[in-house]
C-alpha cells in the first residue's frame, strides 16, 4: 500500500459492527473460489491483507473509526453486498435476529455513504 494513498474515517458503531465486517471478509475468501466475490486479484490480497487470519485483527481493530483507503472501502463494499444477496436468499444467516440486522445495517450504510462520498469526489455522481 502507498503511503501517501488518500484514505478514508469509517465510523464503526460497535464491536458487532466490526466483527461482522471480519467475518463478512473471511467467509468471502473462503468461498471466493466457488462464488467469485470480487473479480479482481488486488481485492483478494487487499481483504487478505485486513483479516490475515481468525486470530490477527491487526487491520480492522475494534475502534469507534477505521482510516481505509479505497481499495479497502471497495473489497468491504463488494463483500458486504455479498453477503446481504445470500441472506436475502436464504443462503446465509438463516434465524438471525432482526435486531443484529439493523446493527449490521449500521456499518453497510457508513461503509456506502464513504464510498459514495469517494465516488463523488471523483465526479461520479451515478455512483
Amino acid at each position: 500500500m502507498d503511503q501517501t494513498e488518500q484514505k478514508y474515517t469509517v465510523a464503526t458503531y460497535s464491536y458487532t459492527c466490526t466483527a461482522y465486517v471480519r467475518t463478512t471478509l473471511r467467509r468471502a475468501l473462503e468461498l471466493q473460489g466457488t462464488h467469485n466475490v470480487w473479480a479482481g486479484t488486488e481485492y483478494v490480497n487487499a481483504a487478505r491483507a485486513m483479516v490475515p487470519n481468525t486470530y490477527a485483527t491487526t487491520r480492522l481493530p475494534d475502534e469507534q473509526t477505521w482510516e481505509l483507503t479505497k481499495l479497502e472501502l471497495l473489497t468491504i463494499g463488494r463483500a458486504i453486498a455479498w453477503r446481504r444477496a445470500r441472506r436475502h436468499a436464504g443462503l446465509a444467516d438463516t434465524n438471525t435476529p432482526l435486531d443484529l440486522e439493523m446493527e449490521w445495517g449500521q456499518i453497510q450504510d457508513e461503509i456506502h455513504r464513504v464510498l459514495q462520498g469517494v465516488w463523488h469526489s471523483e465526479g461520479k455522481y451515478w455512483m
